[in-house]
């Protein structure tokens, strides 16, 4: 499956009181730390892309808790979820990132590498307020378009 290059997912990853970072190798965050993301493929919901990019990045397999933010722009959409760290000892892809770690949320809060927009979605994450998949909407869905629709609420 293609990367679409329009939509993709990420995560505010917890363990206790850490959050999963990595050390992004490209663009403007370059040499930052972030909360991990990537693109969904085409033919993959948002669920299934977040665990695969996830553990793709940083070798971590997670249990999504729901959606916390949704960033849009004309270019791309980003739906960023809060999920809790399963299993795996972080490390690094060697390619989109130099550096995996747990990092203490309070000091991600203030570490000058840490990205400003990471720090807002630790902040929302520290909230624990989710949007979660629908059960109703999903069972009414399926009957009339058995695609895997999703709506959060």
């Amino acid at each position: 499956m293609e990367d679409n290059r329009f939509a993709s997912v990420g995560a505010i990853v917890l363990r206790d009181n850490e959050v999963l970072l990595v050390r992004h190798t490209y663009g403007r965050a370059a040499g930052k730390l972030l909360n991990p993301s990537g693109f969904i493929k085409h033919g993959e919901m948002p669920y299934e892309a977040l665990k695969r990019e996830i553990n793709e990045e940083t070798g971590i397999e997670i249990n999504i808790q729901g959606l916390i933010s949704v960033r849009c722009s004309v270019n791309n959409w980003w739906l960023i979820f809060l999920a809790d760290y399963m299993s795996g000892e972080p490390r690094s892809d060697k390619t989109e990132n130099n550096e995996v770690l747990f990092m203490p949320s309070e000091q991600a809060l203030s570490h000058p590498d840490v990205t400003g927009a990471t720090k807002i979605l630790i902040k929302l994450a520290k909230e624990q307020r989710v949007l979660i998949p629908n059960a109703e909407y999903a069972e009414w869905i399926e009957q009339i378009l058995p695609d895997g629709q999703m709506m959060f609420s």
